[in-house]
């Protein structure tokens, strides 16, 4: 594997960082000076990092009760004894629906004294109890995803329909919530994260009616309003994009431009490509530009196969003039778009016309002319989720 690839996968693992900033003793978990004592922990993870989050607990713990959500197909091992579900992502499933179903049972039901829930991105479609019937559910998120919607405005939608979201576990529980969370938005609103199960949330149904208004989805009747307050109910950030570019900080010239890239994939691409086309930028030889970030695809009409890391590489290619150069497009969970490849890395010199990457941004079929040009990133699923990162490097 390409040592740039390596290295971001590694800086994204979320076991890592849990060793970094945790500590978790007989009957205490510490988290950032605060202690949570606990004789009877209930371990809920659920997200695309839900298993590496789990194994890192599940290890520690003497006695617990566990259930670990995660997505199908992900080759990941949970090392305990704990209730798995595989469900579906980015669509959920009935797999879907019967994970939030068991975690409302367990909420309520089950005998615990602490609830340790551990989110990562992807949990939004992983674990759902939807409010609307859930065929009209799905073709509902169909519609979302591919909008060209913001994921924070996608989640304020997915919050208000939702028997799981936007806070609505924690006011099941009986318990202290300790949410720990590996982040996969830009900004880190950690309520935007899987949608926020046990979190507060300050978005309202009247802001969910406007976007479904605006995308004309017919589902206002069965939006419920979240709690904007949880008394029972703390949280955590333990890793996220800024960690995995501070940690590349050390190649040369390396400046990190954002962390909270957002807009059209193309855009992105197009607006590399003119970093390194200015002669008179202020910027010198070597540099690297890092970013991270979730720019959007908005989807009219049928596709190929393609993602935003897809986009950001052709449209990059279509408009830099500088042969040299490398841009790197890495989804840190191994899945870009509907693909089997995390993203590509493309050079400024490479030998493509700008009449076949228009034809393949136009049908979003990305990665049938990368595959071509020997230029897809395959990690296989990786266990992590903590976004997209770039890596823009000019010798």
């Amino acid at each position: 594997m390409d040592q740039v690839v390596e290295r971001v996968l590694a800086l994204s693992d979320p076991r890592r960082a849990l060793e970094r900033k945790v500590q978790v003793r007989s009957n205490e978990l510490v988290v950032e000076g605060a202690r949570f004592r606990f004789s009877k922990p209930l371990v809920i993870s659920v997200g695309k990092a839900s298993v590496r989050m789990a194994n890192f607990f599940l290890e520690r713990l003497s006695s617990y009760q566990a259930i670990v959500i995660k997505p199908k197909g992900d080759g990941l091992n949970v090392e305990g004894n704990a209730t798995v579900i595989q469900s579906s992502h980015p669509y959920p499933d009935e797999d879907s629906f019967r994970a939030g179903r068991q975690v409302r049972e367990a909420l309520t039901s089950w005998d615990y004294d602490l609830v340790i829930f551990l989110l990562s991105g992807g949990a939004s479609s992983l674990m759902e109890d939807p409010i609307p019937p859930p065929s009209s559910y799905v073709e509902a998120m169909k519609r979302l995803v591919i909008s060209g919607l913001g994921i924070d405005e996608i989640n304020v939608v997915r919050k208000h329909l939702s028997k799981v979201k936007g806070g609505r576990l924690a006011t099941l529980s009986r318990s202290p919530v300790v949410t720990l969370v590996v982040s996969d938005v830009p900004g880190n609103d950690l309520s935007v994260v899987g949608s926020g199960p046990t979190l507060p949330d300050s978005s309202t149904v009247d802001e969910a009616k406007e976007l479904l208004e605006q995308l004309n989805l017919d589902l206002s009747e069965y939006l419920e309003e979240t709690p904007k307050r949880l008394d029972n109910s703390w949280a955590f950030l333990i890793q996220s994009v800024d960690d995995v570019l501070q940690g590349l900080t050390d190649m040369p010239g390396a400046t990190i431009l954002s962390s909270e890239v957002r807009g059209e994939a193309r855009s992105l691409g197009a607006f590399l490509a003119s970093i390194v086309n200015t002669r008179n930028s202020g910027l010198k030889r070597p540099f690297t530009l890092l970013l991270g970030g979730e720019p959007e695809v908005t989807v009219r009409g049928p596709t190929g196969k393609g993602g935003r890391n897809g986009e950001v590489c052709l449209s990059f290619l279509e408009w830099v003039r500088v042969p040299e150069v490398k841009l790197y497009a890495i989804a840190t969970d191994g899945v870009d778009g509907n693909s089997e490849y995390a993203g590509c890395v493309v050079s400024g010199g490479t030998n493509v016309s700008k009449r076949e990457i228009r034809k393949a941004l136009e049908a979003h079929s990305s990665y049938e002319l990368l595959e071509k040009m020997g230029a897809v990133i395959a990690t296989g699923p990786t266990g992590t989720n903590v976004n997209n990162v770039y890596v823009l490097m000019a010798p």
